[in-house]
């Protein structure tokens, strides 16, 4: 619980944080001399700009809501899944024929996005720059990462080992979160950019099961919830993250009564 309050803190400050730069952008405009006055008078002053409509730039517009379909039949005949004692005999089966206890898993689940910066590095590049491409990493990581633990808490299933927090597979979402930026990326200049991406993520979902660290409905649940960040992150991100908006973050020295610190400020 204490990794989960961390994580939504984390999030919230973000956006409160971005929030106030986004309130802020505007303001010298409204006075040039408060440029060099590093003294704020106690009336807080908002520009109509500080509002900005979202545009959004969705790479798969034309495929509408095609690219959900997949996450949602997973998360679904996973959850329905869960609740089906077959979950005991498949998992029984797994573990007598493919049983596993290494670790292989757990760094093969980064795989995806490690493949991602090696085309990058040897030249083959994506549909995105690295700034971008980083920025819509680490997005989809921190939703995935809170929609999967957020259900591992509320739902504590038992794990086939016996260990709580089973539901849905944190492993699983994460590299399928991963193979979904790849499929996004290179998945339009060959199929077999996708292919492996996606082989890895199922060999990653497959081992915990082997492994008696998760049912399959575990596994499906947490590669439709992956896939599903991914998604959503594509679908919102405004593509800002270059060189060219880089250059838009200043950062100013603000004495706000008894409180003095540092304000980012971002001019759109």
């Amino acid at each position: 619980m204490k990794n989960l309050s961390f994580r939504l803190v984390f999030i919230i400050t973000l956006f409160a944080f971005f929030s106030e730069a986004s309130a802020l952008a505007a303001w010298p405009e409204k006075n040039p001399e408060n440029l060099r006055n590093t003294t704020f008078s106690k009336r807080i002053y908002f520009h109509n700009d500080s509002i900005h409509q979202l545009n959004f730039r969705y790479a798969d517009r034309e495929r509408g809501l095609k690219p959900f379909i997949a996450p949602v039949i997973l998360v679904a005949s996973g959850t329905a899944f869960h609740f089906s004692d077959a979950k005991h005999d498949l998992n029984d089966w797994i573990g007598e024929k493919f049983s596993y206890s290494g670790n292989a898993d757990d760094y093969l689940r980064f795989a995806p996005l490690a493949a991602v910066y090696g085309l990058n590095a040897l030249g083959i590049k994506g549909k995105n720059n690295f700034g971008n491409v980083t920025a819509i990493a680490v997005k989809s990581f921190l939703l995935n990462d809170m929609l999967t633990y957020t259900l591992k808490r509320s739902v504590d299933s038992e794990r086939p080992n016996g260990d709580p927090h089973s539901f849905p597979s944190g492993h699983t979402s994460v590299v399928f979160a991963m193979a979904q930026i790849v499929h996004h990326e290179f998945g339009g200049q060959s199929i077999w950019y996708s292919v492996g991406a996606y082989s890895s993520a199922a060999t990653v979902g497959f081992m915990r099961m082997a492994k008696g660290a998760h049912w399959a409905s575990d596994v499906m649940v947490g590669a439709g919830i992956g896939m599903l960040a991914t998604e959503l992150v594509y679908l919102t991100h405004q593509y800002k993250w270059d060189w060219g908006h880089v250059k838009n973050f200043d950062i100013f020295p603000f004495s706000f009564g008894q409180q003095k610190g540092l304000t980012l400020v971002y001019t759109f």
